[in-house]
């Protein structure tokens, strides 16, 4: 009995077996028709699979920088055609030579491939495996709706010192306050930042793998405003649920594949911008960018070409509303403060009247709320001690003002063309300067750090009238100014760092560091007092010839009028075997509008200056 049903249950096997490919759906013949289908129409040229290869044109033709299980043919990086055979090949196949070596069918890996060469080429219902895993996990995900994060730059940090954008997933279940069980998904460079100089290097050239990752949002929160003190903004996108869903059906396809990053260009930026076409090719957002892919000018790009923002949203950081509350406070209320958050009270021999004393509360309470988050120490019970101090005093103060953010987008763009003239000690002359990135001290901090400069890649030309001469004045390699404010929270170093060429090829090279503290009197004004080291060749016989010198500096930035930027700085410098100096260097911007600057500039050299900028997006 046993044998027959044995035998019994052997011919039901073959007769599976040999029935399997009108069970599973596959037929050799129709992946051969769709084969043929592709060549016919050159599907592989099609805009939408340049796009879903992630393939970008170099001097040899097309190749993509992403490798590994991202491509199904081992040639597929550098050959479209090659990769959309082996595509249609693998996902409409039951072959085991085809399909084991994937953890689920392809069809379930390569989603966003599958679901356009099902409406390319009119794919058979029998061909379509239902992938309920991936469904399943989709809907738990819930996303509808997606949105590009901004992240506000952070100078101190080589890999964000231009900002940092990633993506939001929107969940409609989690609307309002549940917002930060959403999901990020962010790009990033799979590197460490302890390797000192080498990560600036390493990134710049594209050391590092380029990873995509998945987080639930309020890590991002965590991580951005609470850690970093850093402002984000979000923008919501007008894509349909579908296109959101192919979107994530793409970045599965990336889950186990990485590029080389590289800071300046194919980083976070770039990779949103592609991420938008691969859904609206015709959008062609990428390739806006010709140089550089730097976060603010991504957000513009979508902006302006795209028509795809349908809202917006401010993030202020914990780091950010602490400072602004400290900065209203006058001298006496922050002398206040500096007790109240030691002793957890203000004494009485302060003369504050009741609506100081509480702003000096309201502000020690944001205090703790930022120490809290940034060294872990529970810092509730002092906060609340606060707040009860807070409530004694009663409705004393109003809401401070809200005033409407002023979102990254309308900032001035980060390339800079600079026309106009002066003259260098009597001698006039007329100036060309381009800067490639990123910022002025004197302009307008939209979306940059406060009080800061980030000059990369600067070339100003000069041809002098009387002389008949033409000049490369000088080339900037970098020049940066961090001025962090001190105050009872924050005691950082304020530091500035500048490599340059000057004509002739010679070095000037400065380093300084120091202390800086915002203005009561002078509201959105700072002074930065810092120690300055210079390494700088003169021209032969020049009464300033000289290489090294040193000495305290005083710098002042004035930001007091909306469109008006002012910065002033003097130093006294000591020079071997020569008289030390005053080197005095002013300078002031006016935004005449968006991307459209008014510059005078003079120093102790009597070279005094007057140009006109016009930023661009390069």
């Amino acid at each position: 009995m046993f044998a027959k049903v044995l035998n019994f249950s052997i011919v039901i096997f073959l007769l599976i077996l040999v029935k399997a490919p009108d069970i599973w759906g596959f037929s050799i013949s129709r992946t051969d028709s769709y084969l043929q289908k592709a060549r016919e129409s050159r599907l592989w040229e099609h805009p939408k699979w340049i796009k879903l290869g992630h393939y970008q044109k170099n001097l040899t033709g097309l190749q993509s920088s992403f490798r590994g299980p991202f491509f199904l043919d081992e040639k597929g990086f550098n050959s479209p055609e090659a990769e959309l055979t082996k595509s249609i090949q693998v996902l409409f196949s039951d072959s085991p030579e085809q399909t084991t070596q994937f953890t689920r069918h392809p069809q379930c890996q390569f989603l966003a491939r599958r679901r356009w060469l099902i409406k390319e080429l009119q794919v058979s219902p029998e061909d379509i495996l239902p992938c309920e895993e991936r469904v399943q996990w989709k809907k738990n995900l819930g996303a509808t709706s997606v949105a590009v994060i901004f992240a506000s730059a952070d100078i101190s940090n080589p890999a964000s010192s231009f900002g940092h954008t990633f993506l939001k997933l929107i969940n409609p279940a989690n609307a309002k306050n549940k917002d930060l069980i959403d999901y990020g998904v962010n790009y990033a460079a799979d590197a460490d930042e302890n390797d000192g100089i080498l990560y600036g290097i390493r990134g710049l050239f594209g050391g590092y793998r380029g990873v995509f990752t998945m987080h639930p949002y309020h890590q991002k929160i965590r991580e951005y405003i609470n850690l970093e003190g850093r402002d984000l903004t979000e923008y919501h996108l007008s894509l349909t649920a579908e296109e959101v869903d192919e979107m994530i059906d793409h970045l599965l396809e990336l889950e186990r594949t990485s590029a080389p990053y590289f800071f300046l260009t194919d980083n976070c930026s770039y990779e949103i911008l592609y991420l938008l076409d691969i859904i609206r090719p015709q959008l062609q957002l990428s390739d806006k960018l010709t140089a550089w892919a730097i976060p603010a000018d991504t957000v513009k790009i979508i902006d302006r070409q795209s028509g795809l923002i349908a809202g917006r949203k401010f993030k202020k950081s914990l780091s950010t509303d602490y400072r602004e509350s400290y900065s209203r406070l006058n001298p006496l209320q922050k002398k206040a403060l500096d007790t109240a958050v030691d002793k957890l009270k203000i004494p009485d021999d302060y003369e504050l009247d009741k609506k100081e004393k509480a702003e000096v509360y309201e502000t020690g309470m944001k205090y703790f709320a930022v120490v809290n988050y940034r060294s872990g120490e529970n810092t509730e019970d002092k906060k609340y001690t606060l707040s009860g101090m807070r409530a004694e005093l009663g409705p004393v103060t109003s809401e401070t003002e809200n005033k409407n953010p002023l979102y990254p987008e309308t900032s001035h763009d980060s390339s800079a063309f600079y026309f106009g003239g002066g003259s260098l000690d009597g001698t006039g002359y007329s100036l060309l300067k381009i800067r490639m990135a990123f910022h002025d001290l004197e302009q307008r901090d939209i979306g940059m750090v406060p009080m800061s400069l980030n000059n990369v890649g600067v070339i100003e030309a000069r041809y002098y009238e009387e002389l008949k001469k033409l000049t490369l004045h000088r080339f900037t390699f970098l020049n940066l100014i961090n001025t962090v404010p001190v105050t009872p929270l924050d005691k950082d170093f304020s530091w500035k760092a500048r490599i340059e060429l000057l004509d002739s090829f010679r070095p000037d090279i400065e380093y300084a560091i120091g202390y800086s503290f915002d203005l009561s009197l002078i509201r959105n004004s700072r002074v930065s007092f810092l120690m300055t080291a210079n390494y700088l060749k003169d021209l032969p016989n020049s009464q300033y010839e000289h290489v090294g010198q040193a000495g305290p500096e005083i710098l002042f930035i004035s930001k007091t009028f909306e469109r008006l930027g002012f910065s002033a700085a003097i130093a006294y410098l000591g020079r071997a075997q020569q008289e030390p100096y005053l080197r005095f260097k002013a300078k002031a911007n006016y935004e005449l509008r968006q991307n459209l600057d008014l510059q005078l500039s003079g120093d102790d050299k009597r070279d005094y200056q007057i140009s006109i900028l016009k930023n661009f997006i390069f």
